[in-house]
């Protein structure tokens, strides 16, 4: 039975957790249920990707060739997987980070979690079957995970999509796949050859949980373990923020306070921005909830205007869509602000006059960084959402320059900062 790409994730992950099974999911890759109910034993970090959202237009079916796998035949994915597991095993996160396209905050934590109870990964090896793309596979990685304080390996394997950038490094795809590739991996997963292979660890991993019953209750558990671990290192980072930000505001005599703490002399005339309208800036599913395994429920067209219900911290919007309430991530959204005060002048985010400071179109009067670039005025902080409560990632100074995304008609600028995507308040850059 194959899965559609939107909801195997979910699907799989509902079976897993009914049958008590320990589940650390790879790709958005429909797999055989037999294969899944094997694939996510133990190791690995689910990466959700930052990248593109959007689905590129489905294209006829490619013929799927029947290819057996290859065992350890492409020597540098087996150097990249290799680096991959020992910086696992590590925690190490910017090693991680430059083996893959993407790893959330979230994720991070996790990784340096599950890392204090896993003590390395051993005999490894990689069967791969070559994608659609030249240099692309389709990678399954066996390994035989020693925790700290437990004898008995446990046999795992999990799945991976490999591509190779423009530098001609290896490096593992987390995202969103199009529909014409997706359904050729699905074929090549569906293939007898990866259902063997499946069944083969299945019997391994059996075979150790079933003489080893501690093991067995641990693995049984340790989902649960280390989510609620993450949750009260999240609950705890966010309480020393708040501290630390009511402690700042209070203390004297310490360093000089960035520009957005600054107070600010009272506009004469206040405007007031609403925002019932956002615009999306890309071609984009639009999903059932807040979640990238969410049914997909349409896509929007480029400059299609929508309703807006509610934007969430974590990414998410809610928005009208076709009459029903639908979400779609935010960071293909551009607000459509309108403001009201004396002169009664409207503002538009997400329209080349507004936004685009490398468009050279608009006044210059309301646009920043006609070079592509923002200079700090002062000193600013760069924060992860655009708002004055969003996690601090860093200071600029006086002179120093940003790589400017977009500027919000919000009052808020999208930077690149530190390789991540972040926003300082326009009033104090140019």
């Amino acid at each position: 039975m194959n899965l559609n790409s939107d909801g195997w994730k979910q699907k799989v992950s509902l079976i897993l957790e009914n049958a008590g099974e320990w589940i650390v999911h790879h790709k958005a890759i429909s797999v055989p249920t037999a294969v899944i109910l094997l694939v996510a034993l133990l190791a690995g970090a689910s990466f959700l990707n930052k990248e593109k959202a959007a689905d590129d237009e489905t294209a006829e079916s490619a013929s799927v060739p029947e290819v057996q796998l290859e065992e350890n035949a492409v020597a540098a994915v087996n150097e990249l997987m290799n680096s991959y597991y020992t910086a696992l095993a590590d925690g190490n996160i910017e090693k991680l980070e430059s083996l893959t396209n993407y790893i959330s905050d979230p994720d991070k934590l996790k990784i340096q979690k599950k890392s204090s109870y896993i003590e390395q990964y051993n005999n490894i090896i990689c069967y791969t079957k070559a994608g659609m793309v030249e240099d692309s596979y389709l990678v399954y990685v066996y390994q035989e995970v020693k925790l700290y304080d437990y004898d008995t390996p446990v046999p795992s394997l999990n799945t991976f999509v490999v591509y190779k950038n423009s530098e001609g490094s290896y490096y593992i795809y987390e995202g969103d796949l199009d529909d014409n590739t997706l359904a050729y991996f699905d074929s090549l997963s569906a293939q007898d050859d990866v259902t063997n292979l499946c069944n083969s660890v299945q019997a391994k991993y059996n075979e150790a949980v079933a003489k080893d019953e501690g093991l067995s209750d641990f693995m049984d558990g340790f989902k649960d373990l280390i989510r609620d671990e993450v949750a009260m290192e999240l609950a705890a980072i966010t309480q020393e923020e708040t501290e630390a930000e009511s402690g700042n505001a209070e203390s004297e005599g310490e360093a000089e306070p960035t520009a957005e703490e600054q107070p600010q002399e009272e506009a004469p005339q206040q405007m007031t921005a609403q925002v019932t309208e956002v615009e999306t800036i890309d071609t984009v599913n639009v999903r059932s909830s807040d979640s990238e395994t969410a049914d997909k429920v349409g896509r929007a067209e480029k400059g299609v205007r929508l309703p807006l219900v509610e934007k969430r911290e974590n990414g998410w919007s809610k928005v009208e869509f076709e009459g029903k309430e639908a979400f779609i991530k935010s960071e293909f959204l551009a607000d459509v602000v309108n403001t009201s005060g004396d002169s009664e002048q409207q503002a538009s985010a997400g329209t080349s006059e507004n936004t685009e400071s490398d468009s050279g179109s608009g006044s210059s009067g309301s646009l920043v960084g006609q070079n592509g670039k923002v200079t700090a005025k002062t000193t600013v902080n760069v924060r992860s959402s655009a708002n004055e409560n969003g996690e601090r990632l860093g200071v600029i100074y006086a002179g120093e320059q940003l790589e400017l995304v977009m500027q919000q008609a919000d009052g808020w600028c999208k930077v690149k900062y530190d390789g991540q995507t972040g926003f300082v308040k326009t009033e104090f850059v140019e």
